[in-house]
């Protein structure tokens, strides 16, 4: 069973777009500090730890790194949200579900909660 927190590394120049996601996603800001914000979920929490930009992961390390999945009451609504801000999808051999790579290069999908 998995914990309900998950941290994600991401550079500084991604945090503005971080916090337009997790928005688009329903979550809120629980704990901001200069180096991490915290989104508060419904049943868990995501923490962005903000690093220098040259010391984020490459965009081939985080499609090599764990995914996540994020739930969703919507997703139908919640993928169109994501496009508009305009997030990138990935193409992935599962249909059902889309998959989306979050500022900083963390991928996820979006599933029905």
């Amino acid at each position: 069973m998995l914990g309900r927190n998950v941290k994600i590394t991401a550079p500084h120049s991604a945090r503005a777009d971080a916090r337009k996601l997790f928005e688009a996603l329903g979550a809120s800001l629980a704990t901001p500090t200069d180096a991490m914000d915290v989104f508060a979920m419904r049943d868990s929490n995501i923490g962005f730890a903000y690093v220098p930009d040259a010391d984020a992961l490459t965009p081939v390390q985080m499609r090599i790194a764990p995914w996540l999945e994020m739930l969703v009451d919507d997703v139908d609504a919640a993928a169109r949200r994501l496009d508009a801000l305009g997030l990138p999808r990935i193409d992935y051999h599962d249909k059902t579900h889309p998959y989306f790579v979050a500022p900083g290069g963390a991928v996820f999908r979006l599933a029905a909660r």
